[in-house]
């Protein structure tokens, strides 16, 4: 009776993918790549120079890009356990970078180059989005995605 519990396999519940899950994983992708890309574009083709904060920011969404697409390729159910620390850290370090560029009181408190600057805006549209804050948006709309929409099983969800 007791090899039989353990020989006969037991059929496992699951859920189906969601499309809301299936399109939170997609566009996570999505904005990560386009944020690498971008990123990319600046300081290659556009010829700005990375900050040491922007080079910090980088640190977390070129590995966040590769390991969402992987698991999205892969149908990983656990990137949680590796995105989320990821986009966390991303952002506050976009939120440190807003602030050095916006309150002149920051911006003194931290020396990062004196050819790169960090509290210098290069790229500012509306008034106030900059660089900083567009990769803050990235790393907020991942943790959103990642933690707002949730499966058993299913690409990233």
């Amino acid at each position: 009776m007791l090899v039989a519990l353990v020989v006969i396999p037991h059929p496992r519940k699951t859920k189906a993918i969601t499309p809301v899950c299936l399109i939170a994983g997609s566009l996570s992708v999505l904005v990560t790549v386009a944020a690498t890309l971008g990123s990319l574009y600046l300081s290659e083709i556009g010829d700005l120079s990375p900050c040491r904060w922007c080079w910090i920011q980088r640190v977390f969404m070129y590995p966040l890009a590769v390991v969402l697409v992987i698991a999205w390729l892969t149908v990983d159910r656990h990137v949680r356990r590796y995105a989320i620390p990821l986009s966390s850290m991303g952002l506050a370090a976009s939120i440190w970078h807003y602030l050095l560029q916006q309150v002149p009181s920051f911006s003194h408190a931290e020396s990062c180059s004196l050819t790169t600057p960090c509290s210098v805006t290069y790229i500012e549209k509306f008034g106030f989005i900059s660089i900083p804050w567009m990769a803050g948006s990235v790393f907020l709309l991942v943790l959103v995605l990642l933690t707002g929409f949730r499966s058993s099983e299913g690409r990233i969800g």
